[in-house]
């Protein structure tokens, strides 16, 4: 007499202990709770089990992304005010970090982005060796507002940037940051800066005014 194997269902023969199907012996009939058990192990838990380690995957990923959002540093005003700490100590490095153009530019070479900004506290002083001056040398610079472009003026620009950048699907967010570049009561201006969001993390972009 036929009988089944109680971890798998396997047809087997009456005398049989051991299913080569499941792999399983045994020398009595398992109990209820033990069937359960066995059930568990079969291909629904371990598709239960590969759903279980996705959403592990999913909550560590979140995780991190927020922590790079709620990250003091990672703000548009912070990232603008490090690019004017770059401009006053002639950091490329540091520059080329948070550097939308050196990260992204698709027409352009990291290098050649950072040669760009060079310019931005690069004089021609014969006085000086190396040729440099700090162009924001005596000067106050602050904030006036931060604004946020709709949806609408984000997606454009968006589609503006595609023409020269990678990954332009991945901008989340842009911000416009006008701010005042005081020399003396007398000698004042503004300009612009245009913060970008990539996946969470900002970066400074096209700037006028400096």
């Amino acid at each position: 007499m036929a009988k089944k194997c109680p971890y798998c269902g396997n047809m087997l023969k009456d005398k049989s202990t051991f299913c080569g199907k499941s792999d399983k012996k045994w020398d009595a009939e398992p109990t209820g709770e033990s069937k359960a058990a066995s059930v568990k192990k079969g291909p629904a838990f371990l598709a239960e089990k590969k759903k279980g380690i996705i959403g592990i995957g999913a909550l560590v990923l979140a995780a991190v992304l927020l922590l790079i959002i709620i990250n003091p540093a990672n703000s548009p005003k912070s990232v603008f005010n490090r690019y004017l700490d770059c401009l006053h100590a002639q950091n490329e490095k540091a520059f080329s970090e948070i550097s939308y153009q050196a990260n992204f530019s698709s027409s352009m070479s990291r290098e050649d982005s950072v040669n760009g900004y060079k310019s931005r506290f690069t004089s021609f002083d014969p006085s000086n060796k190396s040729g440099t001056v700090d162009l924001l040398k005596n000067t106050q610079i602050s904030i006036i507002k931060e604004e946020t472009p709709k949806q609408g003026d984000i997606a454009t620009r968006r589609t503006e940037l595609k023409e020269t950048s990678r990954n332009t699907e991945r901008i989340t967010d842009i911000r416009k940051i006008t701010f005042e570049i005081k020399r003396s009561e007398e000698d004042k201006s503004t300009g612009t800066a245009e913060l970008i969001c990539v996946t969470g993390k900002w970066y400074i972009g096209d700037v006028s005014g400096i």
